[in-house]
């Protein structure tokens, strides 16, 4: 190529040729089961898909999607989604005994199966018309509309004695292709409602949870309203911390249900608008059995999904509010405590002060003292009469001075250095204080 290609322009085309579906001839016979499937089975479905118990005439094998030819003009598709497997088979209406070995081969698939379905496909309303009486159908609950323009399809989405619903269409002279796609947009049209109900049995019995977790939290928050004073804040938060983690639990652990319930009702949405479903006179169509219960369904889920985090939001409010008040509480005791150490340190001070002008008196006693001493000494050897008085008397003021001094200067030397590590550490308002009444004094 004369281009520089990106890295992911093949996956994204490959990714637009996924989801082919075979075409159908009318009459014919379609059995589809959906598999839901953990990554921990996923190593044994791929096993099964590459040493397949029926050898194949033909297949085309790629991750997620594959295509086998099995004797009997049988065709089978298989086709991997992010939590479930599409397995179809297709085979014509004569040759349908050839899907026998297969259905019994995938009773061991690993995973456990979503939705069955059996689709008789045949070319006109009138073939259709002798088939409905040993389809079983529940008259009450009976669906058929006209759908892409003229194709008839009859159900009444329920479970049979063999574990497999029904579907009838009559294919009004489609081409296989285009019958194909139809065929394709109706069973993902019932794939996709049961994956999106798939999240409502767990939102349901999670409700009674929710709402006495709902209670709590409103029994804590008119307690944080009314500021009882008999109630410990600290059991307070402890109380509201639980709420709060599970709610979180609850957000974790359906999170990613309740979200793929949502965007598969959506899809269920799109492949019904693409089918353009026309009702017929006297029966239920295929848009009025999805609004009957899909759409309840998913606005439970919406709606059990705003709730919960509408209350996480809540309990996430009333923990910083009960925080704030806390803090505050605790801002006041150190202002409290600040204060008190302040009048205490104003005391400390005074007796500082007495202490050093005691000291003073007292080292001045003793210079002077000494001082004497050596006067008196100097005397001894016969000189003039009252130089030792003369001596002491010029001595004492000058040495009282002397050690004021040096005193100052001690204490100032040791305020600039506990000033300087004050700063440092940006902490201690406490000192600053006594360091603020240390110079004023």
């Amino acid at each position: 190529m004369a281009f520089t290609e990106h890295p992911l322009r093949r996956e994204l085309v490959h990714e637009m040729h996924l989801r082919r579906f075979a075409p159908v001839d009318a009459p014919s016979r379609l059995v589809q089961m959906v598999f839901l499937i953990g990554e921990d089975q996923r190593e044994a479905e791929q096993a099964l898909l590459s040493s397949p118990p029926l050898t194949p005439l033909s297949s085309k094998h790629e991750t997620r999607h594959a295509v086998f030819e099995f004797p009997g003009d049988v065709t089978m598709l298989w086709e991997r989604q992010t939590e479930a497997t599409t397995i179809t088979l297709i085979s014509s209406e004569t040759n349908s005994e050839g899907m026998i070995p297969l259905l019994e081969w995938l009773g061991g698939w690993p995973g456990a199966v979503l939705r069955a379905t059996k689709l008789f496909v045949v070319g006109s309303e009138s073939n259709a018309e002798q088939l409905l009486p040993g389809m079983g159908f529940e008259t009450a609950d009976l669906v058929s509309c006209h759908v892409c323009g003229g194709v008839r399809v009859w159900s009444d989405f329920r479970i049979r004695e063999d574990g497999y619903g029904r579907l009838l269409v009559a294919a009004q002279d489609r081409q296989p292709d285009d019958l194909g796609r139809i065929v394709q947009r109706l069973q993902e049209l019932g794939n996709y409602r049961n994956l999106a109900l798939f999240g409502l049995p767990p939102v349901q019995r999670l409700m009674p949870e929710l709402n006495a977790l709902e209670a709590r939290l409103a029994k804590h928050a008119q307690a944080l309203a009314d500021d009882d004073a008999e109630r410990d804040d600290e059991d307070l938060l402890r109380d509201l911390s639980k709420v709060s983690a599970e709610l979180a639990r609850l957000r974790s652990e359906n999170s990613y249900r309740t979200s793929a319930s949502q965007a598969y009702a959506q899809i269920a949405a799109d492949r019904l608008d693409a089918l353009d479903v026309r009702p017929i006179d006297g029966f239920q169509s295929l848009t009025d059995f999805p609004e009957r219960r899909l759409v309840p369904a998913t606005r439970t889920i919406e709606t059990f999904t705003n709730r919960l985090r509408r209350l996480s939001e809540r309990s996430g409010d009333a923990i910083a509010l009960l925080n704030t008040r806390i803090d505050t509480r605790i801002k006041a005791q150190n202002l409290e405590l600040l204060r008190s150490m302040e009048s205490s340190f104003n005391l400390q001070l005074r007796l500082q002060n007495l202490v050093e002008a005691l000291s003073v008196i007292a080292a001045s006693y003793y210079a002077v003292a000494l001082i004497a001493y050596v006067a008196k000494g100097v005397d001894a050897f016969g000189k003039e009469d009252h130089v030792v008085d003369i001596i002491i008397a010029l001595a004492a003021p000058l040495v009282i001075l002397t050690i004021f001094l040096l005193v100052s200067r001690i204490r100032h030397r040791f305020i600039r250095e506990t000033e300087t590590a004050v700063h440092r550490s940006g902490k201690g308002q406490a000192a600053r204080a006594m360091i603020d009444h240390k110079k004023g004094l």
